[in-house]
């Protein structure tokens, strides 16, 4: 691919959503590592899962590697769960705190592969860091579009 090219993700309507606590260390890691990347965002393979997790400033958003979409001509690969931090990083008392987040499921099935996520993504995330310890490089650009059903077009 080349840096110019720009991939596709959709966010199916919203299933469910709670909140939870994300532990500090995931937190902290995703934003070390996102620091080092050249890019507003990272791509984190989580390949024991086929899921591919994007870190944002403001979202982590996983997406399922074998789901797959098409609108308006355009195709992408879906988004089941996304994580959005409640505070600002500078809110944070300290780099102990842990972070609420909103975690919105856009699947129903998502609990265990949710269990899941919430390990493997930390250990992608430490795999990613031992190897890249200095600069990441991003070499796609993101488009997260809404993917509605027909029942709640605007």
């Amino acid at each position: 691919m080349s840096a110019s090219s720009t991939e596709s993700f959709f966010i199916p309507d919203q299933y469910s959503c709670q909140q939870e606590r994300l532990p500090s260390q995931t937190y902290n890691l995703a934003h070390i590592l996102l620091n080092r990347c050249q890019s507003d965002h990272l791509f984190v393979p989580i390949r024991t899962m086929q899921y591919l997790a994007i870190i944002e400033q403001n979202a982590f958003w996983f997406v399922d590697s074998m789901a797959y979409a098409v609108k308006d001509s355009e195709g992408g690969r879906l988004i089941t769960v996304s994580w959005h931090p409640l505070l600002s990083p500078s809110n944070r008392e300290g780099l102990d705190q842990h972070m609420d987040c909103r975690i919105n499921f856009y699947r129903s099935d998502m609990s265990g592969i949710h269990h899941r996520l919430r390990g493997e993504f930390f250990q992608a995330m430490q795999l990613m860091d031992s190897r890249f310890r200095d600069t990441i490089t991003a070499d796609r650009k993101i488009a997260i579009l809404p993917l509605r059903s027909p029942d709640n077009q605007p």
